[in-house]
Formats: structure tokens, C-alpha cells, sequence
């Protein structure tokens, strides 16, 4: 056989095997534990963009959290090969290791608004386990979402669409303020401002999009913000190729942020991976995701 079949022969065996993996990879579930801690810069005011990344968990850590949120996004219920029942498993494996503070989802129940009956059933499953542990269920509006009406009564979670409440710390029982900021879409995006801080009550805020946090009132920013939308890139190509002419339009994944825990511009950033797929029903080394984020103030 020519040197030229056999590379033939291994090319199309390459491209057959990461085919399958594509499409077997949205079903692996990455259930892991996120350990947030306040930027140290977190009251500087600078307009020049600053980004470190941090690890997800902080072998100096030695204490108890003062809040522990359940965290997942991206639904996208048509195309998610990550049952609801599982999800549920994750809850009850969090809630026995230490309970649960709230549960946040972060937006984009369907592709399409005709498939949103799908997650509905799906983020109600979830709102049913939450109702049986008193632990309460918070969503926010993406970007997938904005022409729905009446989706977080439907999905059976309380909508943070640009509205805050109060939470409390397990290790000192002071406040802690939850906000959230709805999506306005991809086209003719208007980006929303967080409610206004209050004192010196720490804020964690739900966007969809993590691109919002570079659009907030310097004076006006979380200490903590929990995102999705970027799917981890979903599909990891050579040359971040995904980033480069797919995402043209955001502004994070150019400076490399797609995934994982940052400090950008002094507040202590998660971005989920997320739990569906976006157009295409694949995913390539950027397993779905769902965390329990441990918040220490």
C-alpha cells in the first residue's frame, strides 16, 4: 500500500473517530465544585480592561463557604443530551456533602422559542426538586429567551430579570445580595445595568452573557458573577477558530475567556460550560457542566 493511502486511511479515521466524539461528548457530565473568593483589586476603578485567570478550587482555603449555589446555564433543551433527572442526581449528591444556599440557572431554555414547551418540563423537574428541599430556584433571561413571556413561571424558577434579593451568609448570618440582569439578544443588544449596590452588602450578579460585565458603571460592579453563553466554545478547533470568525460579536473570548474562573476588572468571575448545544447538536473537548459554587466573602 502508497505512503499516500495510508495517510488517507488515517485521516479519514481521525475525522470518523472525532466525529463520534462529538457526538458522544455532550452526554459526559461535568459535575465539579468552584471555590470564589473576593478580588483582592475589587474597589479599583480603572477603565483599563485587566484579566486573571484563577483556579476553580483554593488549597488555602480552610473555612466554611458563606454560601453554596447550585449553577448551571444553557439548557438549550431540544439539543441537551444531559436529562433533568440527572441533574436532580447532582442536587441530592451537593445537598448531602453540605446544603445547598440556592439554585441559579443562567439562561437560554431552547434553541428555537417553538421547542421552549422541552424546557420548561425540563427546569420544572428541577424547580420540583428545589420544592422539596426548601431551597430556592433563580433564572435568568438569555439571550434564546427574550421572546418568551412568562418563562419563569412556566419553568417554575423566580426570575432575577434586573431585580435583587437577599441572601444570607451561613458563617455570619449578615447579607448578601443576589442580582441579575436580563439579555436583550444578539441583534440590536442593549446592555443592562445592575441594580444599584446597596452599602457594603457584598453582590453577586447572574448575566447571561459574561461580555456584561464590561458594559456595567464602573462604580457600579458586582464582587461576583456567575455567566454562560459561551458554551466553553463548544467546539474547541484548531487556531480558536470558534472565537475568531464564529463569535465575532463578543468580546471575552478574544482575550481567551470562554471557561472556567477569572478576576476581571477586581469581580471574581464563573463561566459555565453549560449543559446543551447551541446550533449544532456537537460538543468537542468542552463537556457540559453544572457546579456547585462556593461563595467566600
Amino acid at each position: 500500500m502508497s505512503p499516500v493511502y495510508v495517510i488517507l486511511i488515517i485521516l479519514a479515521a481521525f475525522i470518523l473517530l472525532t466525529l463520534i466524539w462529538c457526538l458522544a461528548e455532550p452526554f459526559f457530565l461535568d459535575f465539579d465544585r468552584v471555590q470564589l473568593t473576593l478580588s483582592p483589586s475589587r474597589d479599583a476603578t480603572s477603565d483599563e480592561l485587566s484579566i486573571k485567570k484563577l483556579s476553580l478550587l483554593n488549597k488555602d482555603i480552610n473555612k466554611e463557604p458563606d454560601l453554596r449555589i447550585f449553577f448551571f446555564s444553557d439548557v438549550h433543551a431540544e439539543f441537551c443530551a444531559i436529562s433533568s433527572k440527572r441533574i436532580c442526581n447532582a442536587l441530592t449528591e451537593a445537598q448531602k456533602s453540605s446544603q445547598i444556599d440556592a439554585v441559579i440557572f443562567g439562561g437560554d431554555i431552547a434553541n428555537d422559542p417553538d421547542k421552549c414547551a422541552v424546557g420548561y418540563r425540563y427546569l420544572n423537574k428541577i424547580s420540583e426538586w428545589c420544592k422539596g428541599y426548601d431551597i430556592p430556584f433563580y433564572g435568568i433571561t438569555g439571550n434564546h429567551d427574550i421572546t418568551l413571556k412568562g418563562a419563569s413561571e412556566a419553568a417554575g424558577f423566580t426570575s432575577l430579570d434586573n431585580r435583587a434579593v437577599d441572601l444570607t451568609s451561613r458563617t455570619t448570618g449578615s447579607k448578601i445580595v443576589l442580582a441579575g440582569v436580563s439579555d436583550s439578544g444578539r441583534l440590536n443588544r442593549v446592555w443592562k445595568q445592575m441594580p444599584l449596590k446597596r452599602g457594603s452588602e457584598p453582590v453577586i450578579l447572574a448575566a447571561h452573557n459574561p461580555d456584561n460585565l464590561l458594559h456595567l458603571d464602573k462604580d457600579n460592579r458586582p464582587d461576583f458573577m456567575l455567566s454562560g453563553h459561551f458554551h466553553g466554545g463548544q467546539m474547541k478547533l484548531p487556531f480558536r477558530f470558534e472565537h475568531r470568525f464564529l463569535r465575532t460579536k463578543d468580546l471575552l473570548p478574544k482575550k481567551k475567556v470562554v471557561e472556567g474562573a477569572f478576576d476581571i476588572n477586581g469581580t471574581t468571575v464563573f463561566i459555565s460550560r453549560g449543559l446543551g448545544c447551541g446550533v449544532l447538536p456537537f460538543r468537542l473537548f468542552s463537556a457540559p457542566e453544572a457546579s456547585v459554587v462556593e461563595i467566600y466573602i
